[in-house]
């Protein structure tokens, strides 16, 4: 059977595919391992969901046979782009997701991805779950940025920065010339937010948040690290603390609330979390924060807000993502907590649109895999003439902590006048009108969470 006749399959939660052809070899799936053979008790690398939330992604369509040989300027990076071309600023999951989602839908329009670095696609969710399984950077690398594009028929340009758009002649001003665009789509993706420190090693604390900063942390780990303090409990805080130390690490949290992801589930089921995590030689510092950072005899010292002191060999940040709108904002896009879209993806300039961490809609931003899969559908249908406007409705969370198995669906408008809470074993369900408008399960329960999600969808 050769590559063309297997099947591809995406994981609802966390977009994690599913690919016949190369299988699932970490988890004993061989390559050439069809749906059908896949154990019932097969769960996903990046979520844990099970073979059953997968879903059968549609064959793309096949391009002309002009087009495949069109795009010849991949390989030397010097597309100049042009008024028929739809140009996308940025390789991360949003970037590629959108490329591909469009060249599905049209086999012939010109394409130009740029990309500030190399524009390797990986998945990222997998950076918090990759050191317990001993995965260096380049084993998170699925393809780089020019076979990719080869294999969309689309141009490429890596390691170009974008400085400025001038939205009346739609051309893109760049480090390395000018790129000329007739549509816009920005997938500039967010930032670790940059948090105040003081002391004289406030400037060596990582912040985790693409394969590049990955595999520098992973180049500091191998140099004799045994104990990591991670600076938040959010989602990413408490599933890095979690990956560290089944990876053998010490591990203390810190972070101003009073219990991890204070933001997402009810006090106690984080206070389960703490305590499974704390079986592990994680230690936790709640309703404090991380005055000050200084070198001591070759580790660090780190002092809390209370005054208390502990040394640590490597700090790592993870207090939360801030879009990245300053381009947009320099070229006069309406920002808020993001770029500012409609529903249909569209920023205040009707030929520029905004995808995945960088975009808001409503207000919000929808940072999750699944809700940027649905803002690509929601582009290339607007390209092609047709409407799909994008459903803000809640995304469904995975929390890769298997120590403490989680699947949240969290309140987007915890105020509804009406909004009640029915609790039972293992779940926390948010009821609105009679009806199921969030919800937190965990441990046994947390499987059942694309069953109920598909409620909420209907």
């Amino acid at each position: 059977m050769n590559d063309s006749a297997f099947r591809r399959w995406i994981c609802e939660a966390c977009g994690y595919i599913y690919d016949e052809a190369k299988g699932d070899p970490d988890s004993g799936l061989a390559p050439g391992t069809l749906y059908e053979d896949i154990p019932d008790d097969w769960q996903c690398p990046l979520c844990g969901l099970t073979k059953s939330d997968l879903i059968l992604l549609p064959d793309p369509k096949p391009m002309a046979a002009v087009e495949r040989t069109k795009s010849t300027s991949a390989g030397n990076n010097n597309c100049r782009g042009g008024e028929d071309y739809i140009v996308i600023v940025g390789a991360g999951i949003a970037g590629w997701s959108v490329a591909e989602t469009i060249r599905k839908q049209d086999g012939e329009r010109p394409i130009l991805l740029i990309s500030s670095c190399q524009g390797l696609t990986y998945p990222k969710p997998a950076l918090s779950t990759a050191i317990a399984k001993g995965k260096q950077a380049e084993d998170l690398v699925e393809q780089d940025a020019i076979s990719r594009a080869t294999t969309l028929s689309i141009d490429v340009r890596t390691e170009t920065r974008v400085i400025k758009i001038d939205t009346e002649k739609k051309r893109l001003t760049t480090a390395k010339g000018g790129i000329q665009y007739g549509k816009l789509i920005l997938a500039l993706g967010a930032n670790q937010r940059q948090l105040a420190l003081g002391g004289d090693a406030a400037d060596t604390v990582m912040r985790i948040n693409d394969l590049a900063t990955y595999k520098k942390m992973r180049t500091r780990i191998g140099q004799g690290v045994s104990h990591v303090t991670i600076l938040g409990a959010g989602l990413i805080g408490c599933e890095f603390a979690e990956d560290l130390s089944t990876g053998g690490y010490q591990v203390s949290v810190i972070d101003p609330a009073g219990s991890p992801l204070a933001s997402l589930v009810p006090e106690e089921v984080g206070k389960q979390l703490q305590q499974q995590l704390g079986e592990k030689r994680v230690t936790w510092h709640f309703e404090q924060t991380l005055n000050d950072i200084n070198h001591s005899n070759g580790m660090f010292l780190a002092t809390l807000s209370n005054g208390e002191t502990f040394t640590t060999d490597l700090v790592i940040s993870a207090a939360g993502l801030v879009a990245n709108t300053r381009l947009a904002e320099k070229s006069g896009l309406v920002v808020d907590a993001g770029i500012r879209t409609n529903h249909l993806m569209q920023t205040s300039d009707y030929n520029i649109y905004a995808i995945g961490d960088c975009a808001s809609v409503e207000g919000q931003v929808f940072a999750y895999i699944e809700p940027i899969r649905r803002q690509a559908e929601t582009i290339a249908a607007d390209l092609s003439g047709k409407q799909i406007p994008f459903d803000t409705k809640p995304p469904l969370i995975r929390v890769k902590t298997p120590s403490f198995p989680l699947t949240i669906c969290p309140l987007t408008a915890p105020r509804l006048p009406s909004l009640s809470t029915r609790k039972g074993q293992g779940r926390t369900e948010y009821i609105c009108d009679d009806r199921i408008v969030g919800f937190v399960l965990t441990e046994q329960q947390a499987s059942e969470g694309m069953n109920l999600y598909r409620q909420i969808s209907n």
